[in-house]
C-alpha cells in the first residue's frame, strides 16, 4: 500500500511537489491530486518500487528448490506469535515482557485520504476505492509487473499459506514443486 498518510505530511520530502500533490488537508482529511499520485506511482518511489513480483521470481523459486534452506513464509499479522515462539525456543523469556514488538503507526491515524481528479462535477474519491478501481489498469499501463515471473507459483503459495490456521508455511523443495 502506498504511504499516503506520509504523503499528507508537509515535512515529507519524498521526491514529489507537496504544494501540487496535497490539495487540501486538515486533522481528519487529506485530498491528493490524482495526476500527481499517478506520476508518483509511475516513478516507483519507495514501497511502490518493490513488492512480491520483484522478489518472488522464478530465479528465487529455483534457488530455494536447489538449496533447500530452512525457510518459512508467514503472514505479517502473525509476527507476535513468531516473536513469542522464538523467545520461548531460544530461552529468552525476558523478551516476552516486551512483546508485542510490532508497531503500526498508521493504524492510529484517523485521517481519511481522498483523490481529486480535477473534475469539479465528480468531487473526490477515497484512495482505497480509487486503487481498487484503477489499480489493475494502472499496473498494466505503467508496466509495473515488468520484472515479474512465476506469479502462478506465488498465487499457489499464498493459497497454501492462507489455508493454514496459523498462516505459516514451511517451504520445502517438495512444496515448491507443487506450486
Amino acid at each position: 500500500m502506498i504511504s499516503h498518510h506520509i504523503m499528507c505530511k508537509e515535512e515529507y520530502g519524498g521526491g514529489f511537489n507537496y504544494d501540487k500533490t496535497v490539495i487540501s488537508k486538515n486533522e481528519t482529511h487529506c485530498i491528493l491530486d490524482e495526476g500527481s499520485m499517478v506520476d508518483w506511482i509511475a516513478k516507483r518511489h519507495r514501497e511502490v518500487g518493490g513488492g512480491t513480483t520483484g522478489i518472488l521470481t522464478c530465479k528465487l523459486y529455483d534457488a530455494l528448490q536447489e538449496n533447500a534452506p530452512q525457510l518459512v513464509f508467514l503472514n505479517y499479522k502473525q509476527i507476535d506469535n513468531l516473536q513469542t515462539l522464538l523467545a520461548n525456543k531460544h530461552h529468552c523469556p525476558e523478551l516476552l515482557d516486551e512483546l508485542p514488538i510490532k508497531v503500526n503507526v498508521a493504524n492510529e491515524k484517523e485521517q481519511k485520504i481522498f483523490l481529486y481528479d480535477g473534475n469539479e462535477n465528480k468531487g473526490v474519491v477515497r484512495i482505497e476505492d480509487w486503487l481498487e478501481a484503477k489499480g489493475p489498469l494502472m499496473e498494466w499501463a505503467l508496466n509495473l509487473r515488468s520484472a515479474a515471473s512465476c506469479q502462478a507459483k506465488t498465487v499457489h503459495m499464498e493459497d497454501e499459506l492462507f489455508g493454514c490456521p496459523d498462516e505459516a508455511l514451511k517451504v520445502t523443495s517438495e512444496s515448491i514443486k507443487k506450486w
